[in-house]
């Protein structure tokens, strides 16, 4: 099976997180101790560095949310109710900012009779909602989210959940993502052909990498 990353790979998160970002330092004027400049590449710092918990296991899905709200407003007291009513000003802007990278779809198509899978640490409803406003969903038949297995990537315990939904051996399975260490390095290590997605060209791993997902097929076929 082949297995595709969602954030990064077929949506654009980033350029979605900086724009809704901006929206909700807006929401909230002289509530955030950064300057409106400063605010996206703060707020993705630390929207990563609890996402991260999240991941490895060490708080849930809501509390790393709401640790990202404390941190965003320098105010550790704030209760749930508070942060949550925060996060949620946030996140209906991001859903709505999300789009399909523009290679996405045309990859997907080019691989017609293919099986695809997703692997992703995000939050399923969430991630779920993406795909299919995307109008992606339907090209997947096995989809694994870190929530499933109590620990994202780049854990092999993902990885290898969802080689067993797929049915197939880890060295029979690709996995396609833009994050080193999440993505490729991990997948590598289990047998899995691990392909890099830079953007930007480059690669310190080495082969196979691409720099759009247009690139994709010729690799698999």
């Amino acid at each position: 099976m082949i297995f595709f990353d969602i954030d990064g790979t077929l949506i654009d998160h980033a350029s979605a997180s900086a724009a809704a970002s901006l929206s909700f330092f807006d929401h909230f004027p002289g509530a955030i101790p950064f300057s409106r400049e400063q605010f996206p590449a703060a707020w993705e710092e630390i929207l990563n560095k609890h996402f991260n918990r999240f991941c490895r296991g060490v708080v849930s899905l809501w509390e790393q949310r709401r640790a990202r709200m404390r941190e965003v407003f320098a105010a550790p007291e704030m209760n749930d109710q508070e942060t949550d009513a925060r996060y949620l000003v946030f996140i209906r802007d991001y859903e709505a900012l999300t789009r399909a990278f523009d290679d996405a779809e045309p990859c997907l198509q080019s691989l017609a009779g293919e099986r695809l899978g997703i692997i992703s640490n995000g939050a399923r409803e969430q991630q779920i909602g993406k795909l299919q406003r995307a109008g992606l969903l339907h090209y997947f038949s096995v989809m694994v989210y870190s929530e499933d297995v109590g620990l994202g990537k780049p854990s092999a315990s993902i990885f290898l959940e969802a080689c067993r939904r797929a049915g197939d051996a880890s060295e029979r399975c690709v996995h396609i993502g833009d994050d080193l260490e999440a993505d490729v390095v991990p997948s590598r290590a289990l047998g899995m052909r691990g392909i890099h997605l830079s953007r930007a060209g480059k690669s310190p791993v080495g082969p196979p990498v691409i720099s759009t997902l247009r690139n994709l097929p010729p690799l698999i076929h």
